[in-house]
């Protein structure tokens, strides 16, 4: 088997540059040949894995958090490069979703012991990007962004603060409109969160699209309309605990395409990553990646 490896130099002593080089080792121990991507800046890792992608390597692994696993994601769907995961950034959310381990050791023989799983990808048509788990298009996104400038220490929780900033800002800003095209059916409404999924959770840890399945066909559009701020706190609780699918603001739709128009100044992300400005279409690319599960 050809492995391509990618992690980043500058993560910690816990992060991807300690998890990738135990992979390489473990891998090149068991006799498989393994190509080590290292770059400072995803445009680095990205350049040198497409190249090994486009040569037919079997495995481009990933050492790394959610957005070095959507980098993967990019560059495997629709190709004979299965995606193995070694989760080690802050959120690990598709990770958490596909049911794969955290420990490291065990994660590192998921790669040599894992069964190739056909799941669907997020096509963003705008940006001719695939996204592996959740494309997010208001507050949430907005989340997302403050999210990404917290200190690497803060974890998981990092995502939880940054929703109770967003959550106290609301009451001064006003309401965040959208025209939602689903499958053709035009709709109007204002909205705190609009998400795309394939995956169950987001957010480090929140079960926002709890009945998401990755194998389906199909996206899971979840869609808040607005509350009060102190409602908006407890459904911010009820999300974390699953039990916010009743709660009367909350809308599940499941379909295979949403356009997405609303607010020029909100940037969508893509698994906790930056993609762009609004409108967006985004469409389910059914069973266009294999990823490395555990069975």
């Amino acid at each position: 088997m050809r492995y391509a490896l990618a992690h980043g130099r500058r993560s910690g002593r816990r992060g991807g540059a300690a998890v990738g080089e135990q992979a390489v080792r473990r891998l090149r121990d068991a006799g498989h040949e393994v190509v080590e991507v290292v770059g400072d800046t995803l445009d680095q890792v990205r350049a040198a894995c497409g190249a090994l992608v486009a040569d037919g390597v079997d495995v481009l692994a990933v050492a790394g958090g959610d957005g070095l696993v959507s980098l993967g994601t990019d560059l495997c769907a629709g190709t004979g490069t299965a995606l193995g995961i070694l989760p080690a950034g802050t959120g690990n959310d598709n990770a958490r979703s596909l049911g794969l381990p955290r420990d490291p050791a065990a994660a590192v023989e998921v790669l040599l012991t894992g069964t190739p799983r056909a799941v669907d990808t997020l096509h963003v048509r705008e940006l001719d990007r695939r996204v592996l788990g959740s494309v997010c298009c208001a507050l949430d996104a907005r989340i997302n962004d403050r999210a990404n400038r917290w200190p690497r220490w803060v974890g998981p929780g990092g995502y939880t603060l940054s929703a109770l900033v967003e959550i106290a800002l609301l009451r001064r800003q006003p309401p965040l409109h959208y025209r939602l095209e689903v499958d053709g059916r035009p709709t109007e409404l204002d909205a705190l969160v609009v998400v795309a999924a394939t995956m169950p959770y987001l957010g480090g840890g929140l079960p926002l699209a709890p009945d998401a399945d990755p194998a389906d066909g199909l996206l899971d559009l979840v869609v808040v309309t607005p509350v009060a701020p102190r409602e908006a706190v407890g459904l911010l609780r009820a999300i974390r605990a699953g039990r916010h699918t009743s709660h009367h603001a909350v809308h599940l739709t499941r379909a295979r395409e949403v356009v997405v128009h609303g607010p020029p100044d909100i940037t969508a992300h893509g698994d906790g990553e930056p993609l762009g400005p609004l409108p967006l279409d985004v469409r389910v690319d059914a069973a266009s990646l294999r990823v490395l599960t555990t069975g």
